[in-house]
Order: C-alpha cells, then structure tokens, then sequence
C-alpha cells in the first residue's frame, strides 16, 4: 500500500456520506413533485384540467351568510348564480368534477379551495350511525343524502355547506376532523 492511501480513506467515505445526505435530502425536496401533487395540481391549475376540462375555481366572499368555525375562522357560504335552473338545495355541483374517485382514493389528499379533502369509507358507520335523511351511493361512489349532496365530516356546524373538487356540493354530518381538513364519505 502507498503512503497516504490510509489518510484518504475518511475523506472518501465522509464524501460518500455527503453525497448520500444530498441525495435523500433532494429526494424529499421533491417530495411535493410526487404524483400526488401532480393530481392536485393539475385540477388547480388556471388553465384546464386533463381530468374534467375544468377551469380553477376561486370562491369569493358575496356578502350572504357565513359560518363560524371552532377555530374562529369564517368561511362565506357563496351560493352560485350559475345553478339557476335547478333547485336551491341540490348538492350537483354547476360543473364537472376536477377529481373522479378513482384519483381521489390513488392520491389520498386533494388539497383545493383552501380545504384538505380525505376520504373515509362509510362500512366504518354503515346504516342508520348517522342522521342522514335518503342516505345513499351516488352513480360516482359517494356516499350522499336525499338533495344530493356528499355527506362530510368536519368542526363546521352540522348542514353547513362546502364547495368540492368532486363534482357535488358537500354537507357536514359528522364530526371527526378540524379546521379546514374534511373527510369525504365514500362506499
């Protein structure tokens, strides 16, 4: 063995080490790159969406009711001038649905609008373990009520209504989640 062979062994493996340190910190930097961003992004982009040709939505306050939160936060409830045609209460959504449930069950997080959307199967609280009145599966899998809208839990008062990627207006039933985290019911 040359001299100074032993004297360069700790510089390569502290490289070594460096080089492996940079790569799982690169690695979890891009992290929010991963498919399931992609979905989520692609649905909130301002252009539209492989998925339904959807533009992005921005919800702005109109001046009609709002709902507290626990949180002391106030989300306005907009009602759509766009659904004229249909009934008041109807949980379709006046457009196509940025995310099918297929995407939604893949990714397992939709953030938009400013909520986090999960998902939570409803053979855990099946038959009558809440109040929902006509309480049944919509043709896109979602468990809803007899208006039409998706059955959601959240802080949010009970009947409180929210916006969703999923094509259906959304209405809390239960409770289990907080702040701006809702879970969505699905089969």
């Amino acid at each position: 063995m040359a001299p100074g062979t032993d004297d360069r062994r700790p510089l390569a493996r502290a490289a070594g080490a460096t080089a492996t340190a940079a790569l799982l910190l690169g690695t979890t930097a891009l992290a929010p790159l991963s498919m399931t961003a992609a979905f989520a992004e692609a649905g909130s982009s301002g252009s539209a969406s492989a998925s339904g040709g959807a533009p992005h939505q921005t919800l702005a306050a109109a001046g009609g009711p709002s709902t507290a939160l626990a949180a002391g936060v106030e989300v306005p409830i907009v009602e759509s001038g766009l659904d004229q045609d249909r009934p008041k209460q109807s949980g379709k959504a006046p457009r196509t649905a940025l995310y099918t449930l297929e995407q939604f069950l893949f990714s397992g997080v939709v953030h938009w609008g400013g909520y986090r959307f999960t998902y939570y199967s409803q053979k855990v609280l099946p038959g009558a373990g809440l109040a929902i009145p006509g309480r049944h599966v919509n043709e896109d899998g979602y468990v809803s009520d007899a208006d039409g809208f998706i059955v959601l839990a959240g802080d949010a008062p009970k009947g409180a209504v929210f916006e969703t990627p999923f094509g259906y207006r959304g209405k809390i039933y239960d409770r289990g989640t907080f702040g701006t985290h809702l879970d969505v019911y699905i089969e």
